[in-house]
């Protein structure tokens, strides 16, 4: 019997040594947080009319810049406008420049998705309000200010919820939007990765905000084809 002990008490003590040894599962940090409002999703927004006649020598993309943060949107503005040819849209022409919350609303995808649309225009707002603080960084690795993380994550969080959801098939949905999926997870790539090196060409910067634009025309696109 004290044999029997004695070997029980070795294996437990083996038993135990293996298990203390084992690296521990490091637990993911998550960042709770309020979602903004809708009223401060164009904080980079320097027209705030929604009715404007385009001017001389101004394009659908310099429009985008001012209106929405990002030349990219011009296509967006193409769309929504139901222009054929942006290069030949003559001066004093009148634009409708809606909200980008309007703009999804109207082309419906608030109907199908309105908590996704809720999560993106959040995550793309979060990003826009610390454009300025990235581009003023210094380039490299570097350890970045606690409060850029802090929006860059959360804006990511918001992102990955959103795609998690958008993969999922909805009611009167015959398909997920993937190329609007794949721009998204890529925005939350850049966003993560931007944590750990900046490149102040702001390349890497400038990526973010031009993979938000083709995500959201090719959620449009894919609200114009009956969600297919």
């Amino acid at each position: 019997m004290n044999r029997l002990l004695l070997l029980f008490a070795l294996f437990a003590l083996i038993l135990g040594g293996v298990t203390a040894c084992r690296p521990k599962s490091r637990a993911i940090q998550r960042y709770p947080h309020a979602h903004l409002p809708a009223s401060a999703f164009e904080p980079l927004a320097k027209i705030q009319s929604v009715e404007y006649k385009l001017r001389e020598g101004e394009t659908l993309a310099s429009v985008a810049r001012l209106r929405y943060g990002h030349q990219h949107y011009s296509a967006i503005l193409k769309l929504y406008n139901h222009i054929k040819d942006e290069t030949q849209v003559p001066a004093n022409s009148t634009l409708r420049l809606p909200d980008m919350s309007v703009i999804l609303a109207d082309e419906g995808l608030v109907k199908v998705v309105p908590e996704e649309v809720n999560l993106i225009l959040c995550a793309r707002a979060k990003y826009d309000k610390i454009l300025s603080q990235l581009r003023a960084l210094p380039h490299g690795p570097q350890s970045m200010p606690a409060n850029l993380q802090q929006e860059l994550l959360e804006a990511a969080e918001d992102l990955q919820q959103a795609t998690g959801s958008l993969k999922l098939l909805k009611p009167g949905v015959s398909a997920t939007p993937v190329r609007a999926i794949g721009q998204l997870e890529q925005c939350m790539e850049g966003m993560r990765g931007l944590i750990g090196f900046v490149d102040t060409n702001g390349y890497d910067i400038d990526m973010v905000q031009q993979r938000f634009a083709l995500a959201l025309t090719y959620a449009i696109i894919w609200a114009r084809d009956g969600f297919k």
